[in-house]
């Protein structure tokens, strides 16, 4: 089964998003996984992570904290084909060494499309993310959009499949 390499590749590929520099998201008090109605595994913990001043359009430091939920999917289609999906979400507010305050709110789904070797690997994975960092009373804000599809065959980097759109830098897409 190839579910537990994908659920590494989407921790992977959120992580390697960080910037140099910036501290990527910290579990502070993970959670145990669950299963949840219809087969779903459900993961769920605090996070935090840092963006330092002068990157991601911020003045000052800003600093994070919310709840992250990972739900994991095995479905099957039909006709005895699997279809494997995962999805985060993230909010939460954060606040900068000026006293600006921020809401935050992170949203991924990694859905595998296409299974290229029927033994397991390689496949095809649709990534959309979106990461939205809104300033509130005029702190500035800073949103990232990327949706592209890869092909995993258990090594990273991921090969691109066409050309990703993404809108924002990709540096600033702190999960």
């Amino acid at each position: 089964m190839i579910r537990p390499p994908l659920l590494a590749l989407a921790v992977a590929f959120t992580l390697a998003a960080c910037a140099e520099g910036a501290a990527p998201p910290t579990a502070l008090a993970p959670g145990s996984p669950v299963l949840a109605k219809g087969g779903a595994t459900v993961a769920r913990s605090e996070v935090g992570f840092t963006i330092p001043a002068g990157t991601c359009g911020m003045t000052t430091n800003v600093t994070g904290t919310g709840v992250f939920q990972s739900v994991a999917r095995v479905l099957e289609n039909g006709g005895g084909k699997v279809r494997f999906a995962f999805n985060e979400t993230a909010h939460g507010t954060a606040t900068g060494e000026d006293g600006s305050t921020y809401v935050f709110s992170y949203t991924a789904n990694y859905e595998v499309v296409e299974v290229l070797d029927p033994s397991g690997l390689p496949v095809v994975i649709d990534i959309v993310d979106h990461f939205n960092l809104l300033g509130q009373h005029g702190a500035p804000d800073s949103k990232v959009y990327f949706h592209g599809q890869f092909q995993y065959d258990g090594t990273l980097p991921l090969t691109p499949v066409g050309t990703p759109t993404v809108r924002g830098d990709l540096a600033c897409d702190f999960f």
